[in-house]
Formats: structure tokens, sequence, C-alpha cells
């Protein structure tokens, strides 16, 4: 438990919401209603495993290995390499995937907003990952305006 709790507020978005949005392809996204004319109008629900599902599939995986990798593990990874960006540029790429699809798909359920959530929860945790790092960098960031009266002394 305490492991958990010494996680950042980003990691923690991440590794909550990324798996919860993998599994919520596998629910309704979309509902078809089909006319057969005198036999009646048949409803069919669309899981999110479509083309644009998948995407969001493989990047909700590579993101979740990703943020595992670089915060939770002991593993030595090349520090040339942004990897707080590329979990970033993951996260906002899963979110417009998952927007795109839930704009594309005709008949969007109710629930596919709330997993377009998920995918949002997901991106704005690994924004503040990145952020942490941008603020560790550079120590101007991290500083914030005080407003008010301060004192001269």
């Amino acid at each position: 438990m305490e492991r958990i709790k010494a996680l950042s507020r980003g990691t923690k978005l991440v590794l909550a919401a990324g798996p919860v949005l993998f599994l919520s392809l596998f629910f309704n996204w979309q509902t078809l209603k089909i006319d057969y004319g005198p036999a009646g109008i048949a409803t069919q629900p669309q899981d999110g495993w479509d083309v644009w599902g998948l995407l969001i599939g493989m990047l909700v995986i590579a993101t979740v290995t990703l943020v595992v990798l670089a915060r939770v593990s002991e593993v030595e990874m090349s520090e040339e390499v942004p990897w707080e960006s590329v979990a970033f540029g993951l996260g906002v790429a899963t979110f417009a995937l998952a927007v795109l699809k839930n704009l594309t798909d005709a008949n969007s359920t109710w629930a596919s907003y709330g997993f377009v959530a998920l995918a949002g929860l997901m991106a704005a945790g690994t924004y503040l990952n990145w952020a942490d790092t941008q603020a560790g960098r550079n120590p101007l960031l991290g500083r914030r305006k005080r407003r008010g009266l301060s004192s001269a002394a």
C-alpha cells in the first residue's frame, strides 16, 4: 500500500484509467438499427473492436507499459530519450483516437462518452507526469506566483 501511495497522481491516473479503458473496448460503443421492412427493426450492439478500437487498445497497452517501466519499476532506461514526453504523446494520441472513434461511430451509446472520458483521464495523467519532469528540469516552471500581500522584511 505504501508503494501505491508513493506514486505520483499522474501515474495513479494512468494505471487506473488505462486498464479500464482497455476493458471498455469489450463493451458496447454503438448500437446499429437494422430495418427488416415488414418484419421489424432490430438493434445490434457493437463493441469497440473496430479499426479505431484496435489502435486505441494498442496505444493504451503501450502507454501503460511505458509508465510502469519509467515510473514504477526499477528498470534502467536510456536517459537520452524523453520518456515522459513519449508517454504524453501516446496519451494524447489515445484521447484523440477515442474522440475520433466516438464521432465517426453511428449511434454511439451513452457509455461510449464515459469511455472517452477515461481516455481523457489517461491523457491527463501522462500530462501530469510530463509536467512534473518539466518542473524538475526548469525550476522556474515549478514556482508559483504568490498573490496578495507579501512581507517586506
